[in-house]
């Protein structure tokens, strides 16, 4: 076997262990109003404020897992912040000052960020992560209101707050309307990458799904509640959603029952559902995209091969008796 067909194998061994480890991990849902960025831990049920912010919308929350920051715009404050998570020493940094950004999106992939400047300039800007490298993507669209991005295949999703879901490519070719929703209005969207589904909620609380294509148009639940719906959250088989100030979390089966968890007392404008094992799947997906492949080193004692996949992983494997270990330092 040759050393790059081992480190191959060998890479193969810690994929498969990571989809084992990851299975059992529980989710953090961290949500905005218009004075806190919290954190709840699904586990506990208890609650953390990460940061006080009063005096601004938060309308948006995403996460670079590849270098761990979070992300949100200020729409009073015209500047988009971030913040190390998960960090012990939580400083909040200033990305970029810009004419109220309403809604983000990470491309971590290509190390970009995406932003919406809504009202009279309503344009689809770009940056590199650091706010460095501004580029104007689009003219002014006409009621941009949130804004996803699906990495995997490459597809920017936004919302006509109006009108419809659109999908195109980064650069805003290939342009085609998913759903049309008038005369209700949307105020937010997540995606599904698993499923090829896009989720929203309008103002009268119906909770809608349609796959990315446009088709099999489904209503989850009607809530029969008109107030401000302005944030959503799609995590395996659960949504997250806030009506006006409270936080909710239902399953995806058509006619299932909201589950309350948590009220505060402002509108809650955006949810980001953390996943702690986004971390370990980004890092091996690197790894097998070589991102890590001029670090990776292999050593062998008796039984045992190491492979040193970087600074924070090492994975043993003991061939003779097929054990197993990862060790992770965060």
């Amino acid at each position: 076997m040759t050393d790059m067909e081992l480190k191959v194998y060998l890479c193969m061994c810690v994929v498969i262990h990571c989809i084992l480890l990851t299975s059992c991990v529980r989710e953090i849902v961290l949500f905005a109003d218009s004075n806190n960025i919290m954190e709840f831990d699904v586990d506990t049920r208890n609650v953390t404020v990460l940061f006080v912010h009063t005096g601004s919308e938060v309308n948006a929350m995403d996460y670079d897992y590849r270098n761990r920051y979070v992300y949100f715009p200020r729409y009073s404050r015209h500047d988009i912040m971030r913040f190390k998570y998960p960090s012990e020493n939580r400083i909040l940094e200033t990305v970029i000052h810009t004419q109220r950004p309403v809604c983000i999106a990470i491309d971590s992939v290509n190390g970009h960020l995406y932003w919406i400047k809504y009202q009279e300039d309503n344009t689809l800007s770009r940056s590199d992560l650091d706010g460095t490298n501004v580029h104007v993507v689009s003219t002014p669209l006409r009621d941009t209101f949130a804004l996803r991005l699906d990495l995997s295949r490459r597809w920017l999703y936004m919302v006509d707050r109006s009108s419809g879901i659109s999908k195109s490519r980064y650069n805003l070719s290939e342009n085609k309307t998913i759903v049309n929703f008038h005369p209700q209005r949307v105020d937010c969207i997540d995606i599904d990458v698993m499923e090829n589904k896009v989720y929203w909620i309008d103002g009268s609380g119906n909770l809608t799904s349609v796959k990315d294509d446009g088709s099999n148009v489904e209503k989850i639940i009607s809530t029969n509640v008109s107030t401000s719906y302005y944030a959503i959250s799609v995590f395996g088989r659960v949504i997250y959603y806030a009506g006006y100030n409270k936080l909710f979390v239902i399953n995806k089966t058509q006619g299932s029952s909201p589950i309350s968890l948590y009220s505060v007392s402002s509108r809650i404008g955006s949810i980001f559902v953390f996943n702690r094992s986004g971390i370990l799947t980004t890092m091996f997906s690197d790894l097998l995209l070589n991102k890590f492949i001029s670090y990776i080193k292999v050593k062998g004692k008796g039984n045992v091969l190491q492979l040193q996949l970087s600074e924070h992983f090492s994975y043993d494997l003991n061939y003779k008796t097929n054990r197993s270990r990862i060790m992770l330092r965060m």
